[in-house]
């Protein structure tokens, strides 16, 4: 697996899917899912339309949900739940959702996948936190080509990449 990190709007990236974060309501506000909404009709109505399906008003942290990507260079977007209700996260949160997140992006057969940092924006994680959650959750565990994690930062991108480096 290659793990590409850069600077930029991860909306923009290149892939088969992109891994979005979501909140345990599906409720696209803010972060990277409000972006999606500004640019992309319907997909706040599939995933009403889900949380519909099994009868809830919101899913556990940990979950992820398949939608659309409307018109997103994207086959899929995944919505990761890496939050709890009081928008806490943890190394295990993060970990459990990122592995949900690819085990799907591979019954997808995605090759490529694009995502921001998990539980980083509205949740609690430090980006060294997520770069470590990432390294021990995904590195070398699935059959993806490559995975750009995109930042708005450099020094985001020096934090992350250290941290893999280390962690390799």
């Amino acid at each position: 697996m290659n793990v590409v990190v850069t600077v930029g709007d991860v909306l923009d990236a290149s892939a088969d899917v992109l891994i979005s974060t979501a909140n345990p309501w599906l409720n696209m506000s803010g972060g990277v899912n409000g972006a999606i909404r500004e640019r992309c009709d319907g997909i706040q109505a599939e995933l009403r339309a889900h949380l519909e399906s099994i009868g809830k008003n919101a899913i556990p942290a940990g979950s992820v949900v398949r939608t659309s990507a409307g018109v997103l260079p994207f086959s899929h977007i995944i919505h990761a739940v890496a939050i709890d209700p009081f928008y806490d996260s943890s190394h295990d949160i993060v970990s459990d959702t990122l592995t949900a997140a690819f085990q799907l992006a591979v019954s997808l057969d995605a090759k490529t996948i694009a995502m921001p940092t998990l539980a980083t924006g509205y949740g609690p994680m430090t980006i060294d936190a997520f770069a470590r959650a990432f390294a021990d959750s995904v590195v070398g565990r699935f059959s993806i080509e490559t995975v750009t994690i995109v930042v708005r930062s450099d020094e985001n991108a020096g934090i992350i990449n250290s941290v893999l480096a280390a962690e390799a």
